[in-house]
């Protein structure tokens, strides 16, 4: 079993990339969504790969770290894109047990969730002024189709976990500590890192930070392929370094056709040896691929328009302030 699922029949985006005019700074032109299990299979490759002498409770954490995503997924996102299902269908698409039946296409997705921050209004604009007070830029906040995906994950959602001898719901000791991770790659409190040390071990710290690290190579250089090939204005560095291990373009992004609905890309890397390394350094080829649909955002009308219903806003009189002059008339 590959875990996670390579080949998912439902489509809940992981993570959502914006993609600015390169011709019109203030354009946002695109959002390209990669999928959940997408982006755990590039973490996973880049935690295998980062690190040659990878444990099996590692490699467990990388490929579960961002599961309640999937099995989180916020119902008014499914509803806005036509589809019922529950945790347990969700969970079980994940690990590929799910029902082939069950599908949520791509296409459908992205549509449920344009209408999913546009209903909750889950989209958030912060202008930048220059000194004249023109906008100059304007950073956009989108809110994304599952909640508190780290923090939220729970022991159901790893239960179905098996990989060779590591079979997590037979062994709830190393379950709990790969909960531990999950819970824990998105928190920098250090009591609760303390915590886990004195449960678990000084180790735990070690994994986490290899999970940190691999999880920031795997968004990042998805990043890469994606600002690169759908030609985007902020386009990252083709050098990158993050931890201990400096990462960089061995041969450009170029595209690799589609699958299905998808877009592909690929990226060959090059990374810095560890410091007990001492062969040769292999390169790694990503494969990333990844849903675009263009949206072509104006971004200063839409800090105006919502300037304007702001003030449209507070100049209403509220609605005791018209009770009120109307008992006086």
């Amino acid at each position: 079993m590959t875990i996670p699922n390579p080949r998912p029949k439902i489509f809940v985006p992981g993570k959502i990339i914006q993609v600015r005019n390169e011709e019109a700074p203030l354009v946002l032109s695109e959002l390209v969504l990669i999928s959940v299990e997408e982006h755990v299979r590039h973490v996973v490759q880049m935690l295998d790969w980062l690190f040659p002498d990878t444990t099996d409770v590692q490699r467990a954490g990388a490929a579960l770290h961002d599961v309640h995503k999937k099995v989180g997924a916020r119902g008014e996102f499914l509803r806005l894109s036509g589809f019922k299902s529950s945790q347990e269908r969700l969970c079980a698409d994940f690990y590929g047990n799910g029902n082939p039946q069950a599908v949520l296409a791509p296409r459908d997705a992205v549509n449920g969730y344009l209408k999913f921050i546009q209903e909750r209004q889950g989209r958030r604009l912060w202008p930048i002024r220059d000194d004249a007070g023109e906008i100059s830029d304007v950073r956009v906040d989108l809110d994304p189709p599952f909640g508190n995906h780290a923090a939220e994950a729970t022991e159901d959602d790893l239960l179905p976990y098996r990989d060779g001898s590591l079979v997590l719901a037979e062994d709830r000791t190393r379950c709990d500590y790969v909960l531990n991770l999950v819970r824990l790659h998105h928190s920098f409190q250090p009591d609760r890192i303390i915590g886990a040390c004195a449960q678990h071990g000084d180790g735990i710290a070690r994994d986490l930070y290899r999970l940190i690290v691999a999880d920031h190579a795997g968004s990042r250089w998805a990043e890469y392929v994606v600002q690169q090939l759908e030609g985007g204005l902020e386009k990252p560095e083709r050098v990158d370094f993050f931890g201990d291990v400096e990462i960089k373009v061995a041969t450009e992004a170029a595209a690799h056709g589609s699958d299905d609905d998808l877009q592909v890309g690929v990226v060959r890397l090059q990374r810095s040896k560890l410091p007990t390394e001492t062969g040769d350094v292999r390169e790694a080829e990503l494969l990333v691929r990844y849903y675009p649909v263009a949206v072509d955002w104006e971004l200063r009308q839409l800090v105006d328009a919502g300037s304007a219903t702001a003030t449209s806003r507070r100049q209403q009189p509220s609605r005791g302030a018209r009770s009120a002059r109307g008992a006086r008339s």
